[in-house]
C-alpha cells in the first residue's frame, strides 16, 4: 500500500485529534492609488531629438579618474523611488557603468523576464537601467540589511576592488552647481534661467562625483600622514552616500547577519572603532537630500526639454494656485493672463507686482520648455520633497515610500504587501533584541561606555530588568 504522505506531513509531530479551524480573516486590506510611470521618456520610442539629448545628458566623464568608483544602490521595493535616485546620481556626474543597482527582491529572474508590473512593490525595469548605461546585480534570494551589506563587500572582493561607494536609495543627490559662485554670479544666472547654459558641465571638478573621488584619491595618496591608514568608513551625510574600505569589513567578520536591520550600523561600526579602524566624515561634495516623495518625471534631473519639476503633495504651492499656473503655463505669447482667482483683494499695484512676476514666471516656463529645469527650481523642489519627509519634525513619512504599491496579485513571487511590510517590523524589533543581548544594553550608546570591546560580545549581563522593564528591542534607548 502507497503511504498518505500528504496526512504525514500534516500529522507529523504526532497530533491525532480533530483538525483545528482557520482563524478568523482580517479586514480587507486597503488598496493604494496606481503609481504612474516615473520616467515616460524611457518607456517609448525615442525621437531622434530626444536619444540625442539622453545620450549627451548621461554620457559619463571623461577622461574616466584612474580610480575604480563603484557605487552600490539596493533595492527591494519601489521602483520610482529608485530610478529618481539612479538618475540623480547620473547627473551629478557619477558615471553610469560604476553605478550597480542590487536587485534585492527575492523573484529571482522574474523582473530580468519581464513578469512583473508596475504596481508591485517589487517591481525593477531591467530594460530602463540598460538604457541608461547601469549594471544590475540580482541577489538570489532576498537579503537583509546586513546580509546585502556583506553582499556588496564580497562582490567588491569578487572584482578586486579596495573600495567601494554605497548609497540608500531615498535620496536625491546634486552637484552644487553654486560652488564658488557669488550672489552676482547666480543672480546673472537666474536671468539667463532655461537657456542653453543652463546645463551643468558634468566634467567640473566641482561636481559632486568628481569631488567624492578627490576624496578617495586624498585617502589612498595621504602624503602628509594625516588620515589614518586603518580607516573604515567615510559618511557623505551619515550613510546616505559612504566609501568604505574593504578590509575593515572582512577584518572584523563581516556584518552581523543575527541583526538584520536597524542598530546593525551600530553594531558593525562600534566593532571597527575597537578593531583599530577609524571612521571619517566628509567635507560637503554635493548636495544630498533624504527624500520620500518622487517627482511627476525624473527626466526633470536631466534638464530634458519640456520636463517640469513638480511632484505630488507638493506643500509649497496651494492646489488652486497649481491650478491657476497651470492655466498660465498653457498660454502663448499672443494671449493675455487670465486674473488670479487667489489675489482679488489685492490692491492694483500688488495685482502689478503680481502679474510683472508671473510674466517673469511664465517666460522661466516657456525657456523650461525649449531647455529643461533650471538649478534652482529642481533644488527647491526636492529640498521641499525632504521637509516633507520629516514633517512635524518627526519620522512619520520616513518610510512610507516602502509601502506605495499594492498590486501584482497573480504574478511571480507575489507578497501580501502589508504583511510583508509586518514581517520587517517584526525582524527589526528581533534585531534590536539580538543587539541588547549581545552587547548587554539597549540602545546605540553601548559605542560611549568605557571599557568596552568586542571581546565582550555575548560576554555581559543585561543591565535592564527583563520582567520589569522589557524586551530587549523595547525602552528609550532605540
Amino acid at each position: 500500500m502507497v503511504p498518505d504522505l500528504h496526512s504525514d506531513w500534516v500529522n507529523w509531530g504526532g497530533h491525532d485529534g480533530p483538525d483545528p479551524p482557520k482563524p478568523p480573516s482580517k479586514p480587507p486590506r486597503t488598496t493604494r492609488p496606481p503609481i504612474n510611470d516615473p520616467f515616460p521618456l524611457l518607456s517609448k520610442n525615442l525621437t531622434p531629438f530626444y536619444a540625442k539629448l539622453l545620450k549627451e545628458r548621461t554620457a559619463e566623464p571623461y577622461p574616466h579618474p584612474p580610480e575604480e568608483t563603484p557605487l552600490f544602490i539596493g533595492f527591494t521595493r519601489n521602483w520610482p523611488q529608485l530610478i529618481q535616485c539612479v538618475v540623480s546620481y547620473i547627473a551629478a556626474g557619477w558615471p553610469a557603468s560604476d553605478i550597480y543597482v542590487v536587485e534585492n527582491t527575492g523573484v529571482m529572474n522574474s523582473n530580468r523576464n519581464n513578469l512583473l508590473t508596475l504596481q508591485n512593490p517589487f517591481y525593477l525595469n531591467h530594460t530602463q537601467l540598460d538604457m541608461l548605461g547601469v549594471n544590475v546585480l540580482i541577489t538570489p534570494t532576498l537579503l537583509s540589511f546586513s546580509q546585502l551589506q556583506n553582499f556588496y563587500a564580497w562582490t567588491a572582493g569578487e572584482k578586486g576592488w579596495d573600495e567601494y561607494f554605497w548609497s540608500h536609495q531615498d535620496v536625491v543627490v546634486f552637484s552644487d552647481e553654486n560652488f564658488g559662485k557669488t550672489e552676482d554670479d547666480k543672480e546673472e544666472e537666474d536671468k539667463k534661467a532655461g537657456g542653453a547654459n543652463n546645463i551643468y558641465d558634468r566634467n567640473s571638478p566641482n561636481s559632486l562625483y568628481h569631488r567624492a573621488v578627490s576624496v578617495l584619491q586624498n585617502l589612498r595618496g595621504n602624503k602628509d600622514k594625516k588620515l589614518d591608514a586603518n580607516w573604515a568608513n567615510v559618511f557623505f551625510a551619515y550613510d546616505q552616500l559612504t566609501l568604505v574600505n574593504v578590509k575593515s569589513i572582512v577584518g572584523v567578520g563581516g556584518w552581523d547577519t543575527h541583526i538584520p536591520f536597524y542598530t546593525s550600523d551600530c553594531d558593525m561600526y562600534m566593532r571597527q572603532t575597537w578593531g583599530g579602524w577609524t571612521h571619517y566624515s566628509a567635507p560637503e561634495v554635493g548636495i544630498i537630500l533624504d527624500v520620500a516623495s518622487v517627482l511627476d518625471d525624473v527626466g526633470a534631473l536631466l534638464r530634458l526639454p519640456g520636463i517640469h519639476a513638480s511632484f505630488k503633495g507638493d506643500p509649497g504651492v496651494p492646489l488652486e494656485e497649481q491650478a491657476w499656473w497651470r492655466a498660465v503655463n498653457s498660454l502663448d505669447d499672443s494671449k493675455s493672463l487670465p486674473p488670479s482667482p487667489f489675489m482679488e483683494e489685492e490692491s492694483t499695484s500688488a495685482q502689478e507686482t503680481f502679474l510683472h512676476e508671473m510674466n517673469i514666471l511664465t517666460r522661466r516656463t516657456k525657456q523650461v520648455d525649449r531647455h529643461g529645469e533650471t538649478f534652482s527650481n529642481l533644488l527647491a523642489t526636492v529640498q521641499r520633497m525632504s521637509a516633507l519627509k520629516y514633517a512635524g519634525n518627526t519620522n512619520g513619512h520616513r518610510n512610507t515610500w516602502q509601502s506605495t504599491q499594492s498590486g501584482g496579485e497573480g504574478e511571480p513571487f507575489h507578497r501580501d504587501p502589508d504583511g510583508f511590510e509586518q514581517g520587517v517590523l517584526m525582524a527589526i524589533d528581533l534585531g534590536r533584541a539580538v543587539f541588547a543581548e549581545k552587547w548587554g544594553h539597549r540602545g546605540c550608546d553601548v559605542s560611549r561606555m568605557k571599557g568596552m570591546g568586542n571581546d565582550d560580545a555575548w560576554r555581559l549581563e543585561r543591565d535592564w530588568d527583563l520582567e520589569g522593564e522589557g524586551w530587549g528591542y523595547e525602552g528609550d534607548g532605540w
